[in-house]
């Protein structure tokens, strides 16, 4: 039965216990002079992603021998955390590890004394080689020169008695010279490609920084002969994920379905390859604080304003052009036959964090790519409204309203957004706890129109015994529904919000008395709800009235945020 690894050094080994030792802390030399390196193979067999950094779990089976020996890990990231390198595994017999070192990555095999010289003499054989190409070229183009010009006595013609001997002595030794170039060239490609498999791979220079490779030396000792399997674990950065969803909207039944898709867009560049591990993502950020910040105590004082500053010249430039979403090209006509299903995560929701366990096993390459796993899918309840604020904008604009699922939190992300089949958009998801009520924007609904128009605008002036001033404002809002069907509508108006004792707001009587007051504390905000029959029409009326002192000017302001 394999024993667990027992940490500590060398004076007698302990009772069986999980070694979890950090590289960062020891950094001992091995226990004797005759303690043996021992290269062990390891390959990553799983990774827990946070969204901003990653947890990495490294196998490696070794064969031990009985005695003191340090066991060599190469290729491990440069990204890696030193503070976090941990070992355990198990063994045969009992096994101690007494030290774990984290050192820069050992000479490769191009760097070695023997592959340098094997290399100088490759290359040096080459030179040799291409010299006597060279020669060999100019004897042909001199035998060339001597078959175009004739002997090459003063230019005089050679007699034809001389030419049957002259044409074989050209054509031998064009011959000759053709032969010895074929084998020079087959002896130079032959020790390029030695030259090629001992040089060092050419990669692609990234720019502003380096792909450093570091290596683990485990120091161990084993009482006996036998197996032992370990399990390195540390922490890179440079990989995380993001979520993404995909919400469909469909309103062509007889009630709206909506259904929210889960994603997840996974990154790696920590400068090693995840080959086929088991993959789990989790929400929990461990890069971010992890206690309650200090409060400190403020003041007041008189504000003392800067001198006003010069305006700056006015650029004038043309602004950018709206980046408009491309349509999604129409979907071909589908055959009768079983749809492809794509797999989905298992959820595993906890008190403080929720993961998700990606089935099988998944390959993600160090590298820019993202790639795209699926988490999970609902289909909550919804609830549609159409909302305009005809004081911003004249549209109105489908809302779809949901209660997120008990099991774990929508994290914030991209929404990729499609109604009745076609794409319409991307939208925002902020965070949305388990069972908080959460809104989409499905995009303008042309049917419903609404119109915002002034009703006249009325100032009074101060009479010769007043001191006060008014202004009275009145808008009328028309809101028609051309569907076919019933459909809830909600109207966003505002008034304007005294903060001044000397400034006075009061609506009118002849105001359409508001179903909502604030919605989101958005103080001088109000709502009308209605619910529109087919091809219904409904007015509402804005009306109030700002009294001021006279002598004095107003100004309306957005509130802040």
């Amino acid at each position: 039965m394999p024993q667990p690894l027992m940490s500590g050094f060398p004076a007698r080994f302990r009772p069986a216990a999980r070694l979890w030792l950090a590289a960062g802390v020891s950094c001992a030399a091995l226990a004797g002079a005759e303690a043996a390196q021992i290269e062990a193979a390891s390959r990553v067999g799983a990774v827990t992603l946070h969204p901003d950094s990653a947890i990495v779990r490294r196998d490696l089976s070794v064969e031990l021998p009985a005695g003191t020996h340090e066991i060599i890990v190469d290729g491990l990231p440069g990204t890696l955390d030193p503070a976090s390198l941990r070992v355990e595994g198990a063994g045969d017999q009992r096994v101690v590890v007494t030290a774990i070192d984290l050192r820069a990555r050992p000479a490769a095999e191009h760097e070695k004394p023997e592959t340098q010289r094997r290399l100088k003499a490759l290359r040096a054989e080459r030179d040799r080689l291409a010299d006597r190409a060279d020669a060999v070229e100019g004897r042909k183009a001199m035998i060339q020169r001597f078959g175009q010009g004739g002997d090459g006595r003063e230019g005089k013609p050679l007699e034809i008695e001389h030419w049957s001997r002259a044409w074989e002595a050209v054509g031998k030794g064009l011959q000759a010279a053709n032969e010895e170039l074929r084998g020079l060239r087959d002896e130079i490609q032959r020790v390029e490609a030695e030259i090629a498999a001992l040089e060092p791979p050419v990669a692609q220079p990234r720019p502003g920084r380096a792909e450093p490779r570091r290596a683990a030396a485990i120091a161990v000792e084993a009482g006996v002969s036998g197996r032992v399997t370990l399990s390195l674990t540390y922490r890179v950065q440079g990989a995380g994920w993001r979520p993404v969803y995909d919400a469909r909207l469909d309103t062509r039944g007889a009630q709206p379905v909506l259904e929210l898709v889960r994603r997840a867009m996974i990154r790696q560049n920590s400068g090693e390859d995840w080959g086929d591990v088991a993959l789990t993502l989790s929400t929990l950020q461990i890069a971010r604080a992890t206690a309650a910040p200090l409060l400190r105590g403020e003041r007041v004082a008189f504000h003392e304003p800067l001198p006003p500053r010069p305006a700056a010249p006015m650029a004038v430039g043309r602004a950018a052009p709206g980046q408009a979403d491309l349509a999604m090209p129409e979907a071909a006509p589908r055959m009768a036959a079983a749809p492809v299903e794509e797999a989905e995560a298992r959820l595993d929701a906890g008190a403080y964090q929720s993961s998700y366990a990606v089935p099988g096993r998944t390959s993600v390459p160090s590298g820019p790519a993202e790639k795209s796993v699926r988490l999970g899918a609902e289909r909550p309840e919804v609830r549609l409204t159409v909302l305009s604020a005809p004081a911003l904008d004249p549209r109105a604009y489908l809302e779809a309203a949901f209660t997120a699922p008990a099991d774990a939190p929508l994290l914030a992300g991209e929404v990729l957004l499609t109604r009745d089949g076609a794409f319409i958009g991307r939208g925002r998801l902020p965070l949305v706890a388990p069972g908080v009520e959460a809104r989409l924007g499905f995009g303008a609904d042309e049917r419903v129109t609404v119109t915002r128009v002034p009703l006249g605008r009325m100032t009074r002036e101060p009479g010769l015994l007043g001191s006060t001033r008014s202004d009275e404002v009145r808008f009328r809002i028309q809101v028609r529904n051309l569907h076919g069907f019933a459909i809830p509508v909600r109207i966003e108006d505002r008034v304007p919000v005294s903060e001044d004792q000397a400034i006075q707001v009061e609506r009118l009587a002849e105001m359409t008395k508001p179903d909502l007051e604030a919605p989101d504390d958005r103080r001088g905000v109000f709502a009308w709800a209605a619910q529109l029959k087919p091809q219904e029409e409904r007015a509402f009326v804005t009306a109030y009235r700002i009294r001021w002192p006279a002598g004095k000017e107003t100004r309306i302001t957005p509130l802040p945020r």
